[in-house]
This record gives C-alpha cells, structure tokens and sequence, in this order.
C-alpha cells in the first residue's frame, strides 16, 4: 500500500511573535516543529504499512528548515519524500500549497491513500486535505478519529460537533484528515534516526512537478488582535445585582 503523507511544519506555539512591518513574522525568536496533527497521520501511515506492507511518502512544501521535520518523519518510519522548495509556494495561500501538494503526489504514483492531520496549529484553516481530495476528485474525509482497512473498502468515524460519531464507508483512492486522539504517534529510535539521514528526499521546485497555481486570496495585514477588557463582577444580593446589570444595559443602549 503506497500512502502520502502531508506534513507541515508550523512554529511552536509557546514562541514569542513579533509583526515585522505588518507583514511577516520575524523568525528568529521562534521554534518550529511537526504540525501535532500531522504527527497522528504519520503514525496512521506507519500502522497500515506495519500491517499490508508498502511504502510510506512524506510531502511537504517549506523553506530550507522544513527538512528537518522530513527527516524526523524518516526517523519514525517513513521511507522516503518529496520537499517543495519554492519562495512562490510559501507567499501563496492555501489554494496554492493545497495545489502543489496535489502536484508532488501525483508525480509519485500509484499513491492509494493520502492522509494529513485536520488542521494546521498555525492558521487553522483546516482546508488542506478538502482541496486536495476536490483537486484530485477523489473521495475524502475529515476529523477521522478511526480507520480500518480492508483491501480498497475503508471504514473511518468521523468526530462530529457535539460529541457525536459518524460511521462511513468509502473506497480507496481517497484523502483523510486525522484528528488527534486517533493513535500514539512513536518517538523516533536512535537506529531510526541514523536510517533517516541516508533516505532519499527529492527536492523540487513547483514548476517541476508541474505546479501552477496562483493565490485566490490577497494578503493585506498581520495584526494581534486589540484586547479589550468589558468583564465586570457586580457585586450585592441578587435584587440588588440585578437592579445594577438593568441599569447598566439601559446605559449602554443609549450609547448604542
């Protein structure tokens, strides 16, 4: 079974961010590491091939340091991958990485299954996988939390709001989206780690892998949000709490 694996390599949340000219964020104060949910898609891959055999492909498009991550997937498991390498790719929105993704998989072959995590912890579009699957016309799935296999028929239940599970039946070739909770993703061993340092990774440009599309979305600000503090405790017995909250509202209807 041959699975793609999208990865994405995102900072480390617990980072200090500072805006640089309103339009980047300068990185020289921040960690970067594996997209969390990409780490469940990861163990995901390596449970099915552990099971049916096969390989496992690592895709990511980033700058240079993205390949560390790559590597650690190796480390975990994984056998080989593909590094989109592409100053375009990384100023495009999500249309585009989602449509360079699309590229590099297909230049692989013969990929049975693409798995991602549901979303990135960076900016939670959680539109990665969706594009892709449309992109490809392939079936797809999101907030998998279960996955079973059997030849090209596949089992996944899905996480729905309010707690709520959903059973569904599809057929591979098909795209996830994992969410967390599904497996324990492994720690890398010390021989994975010297294994990873010898497998192949292809890096590509995005026209090489025939990768053209442009940007639906135009970037024109990056701000932290204004915190505004409007909680007050009215204090009292409840006649008299209640008395003040009604005055209060009346106060700022009239300002309304």
């Amino acid at each position: 079974m041959k699975i793609a694996v999208c990865l994405k390599q995102v900072p480390d949340m617990e980072s200090k961010f500072k805006i640089v000219d309103d339009k980047k964020i300068d990185e020289s104060q921040i960690a970067f590491k594996i997209n969390d949910f990409d780490n469940y898609a990861v163990e995901a891959a390596l449970q099915l091939k552990e099971k049916f055999g096969g390989e496992v492909v690592i895709v990511t498009c980033g700058p240079d340091r993205a390949a560390k991550d790559i590597r650690q997937a190796f480390a975990m498991g994984a056998d080989w991958g593909i590094h989109v390498m592409d100053p375009e790719v990384e100023a495009g929105d999500n249309f585009v990485v989602a449509s360079t993704l699309q590229k590099a998989i297909e230049s692989i072959g013969d990929v049975e299954l693409v798995l991602t995590g549901v979303q990135a912890e960076d900016d939670q579009a959680a539109v990665t996988g969706v594009i892709m699957a449309d992109l490809m016309k392939w079936p797809h799935c999101t907030n998998v939390k279960k996955l079973e296999v059997n030849g090209t028929a596949l089992t996944v239940n899905r996480e729905l709001e309010g707690g709520l599970n959903e059973v569904i039946e599809m057929s591979a070739p098909a795209v996830l989206t994992l969410q967390s909770g599904i497996n324990e993703p492994r720690y890398p061993t010390l021989p994975g780690i010297m294994k990873a340092k010898k497998k192949r990774l292809d890096v590509k440009k995005a026209a090489d892998i025939g990768a053209t599309a442009k940007s639906k979305t135009d970037f024109i600000k990056m701000f932290f949000p204004v915190s505004e503090h409007k909680a007050e405790i009215i204090e009292g017995d409840a006649a008299t709490a209640a008395a003040k909250l009604v005055e209060k509202l009346k106060n700022e209807a009239k300002v309304i």
